[in-house]
């Protein structure tokens, strides 16, 4: 499971990593995958709450806001600007949900 999530998560952030304007928080070194969750941390130029609502209209559920952890969104600067969007996978997650997920974040910028 381990694997298949990590896998997952590499082709996610690289997805995210290849549009314009999405910062990701956190380990994006391929050979580093190990030592992080296959949940991610993103930023755009559109407040978290807007990005969360666009892709839900595409059943895509996300997170958005601070995950009760403010002092860590107050110490990256995006507390104030409604936190981070989180995208977390799981084992029944598939590429085909990574790909229609990266799809919709590339409309938004």
């Amino acid at each position: 499971i381990q694997n298949y999530e990590r896998g997952l998560a590499e082709k996610l952030i690289a997805g995210l990593q290849a549009i314009p304007k999405v910062k990701v928080y956190g380990i994006t070194d391929r050979g580093r995958m190990h030592e992080r969750t296959p949940t991610v941390s993103i930023r755009m130029q559109q407040p978290p709450s807007v990005i969360a609502e666009r892709l839900g209209r595409e059943n895509i559920y996300i997170w958005e806001g601070n995950f009760y952890a403010p002092e860590v969104t107050t110490r990256l600067g995006v507390e104030e600007h409604g936190g981070l969007v989180r995208i977390g996978l799981m084992h029944y997650n598939t590429e085909e949900e990574i790909a229609r997920c990266v799809q919709v974040l590339q409309q938004i910028t």
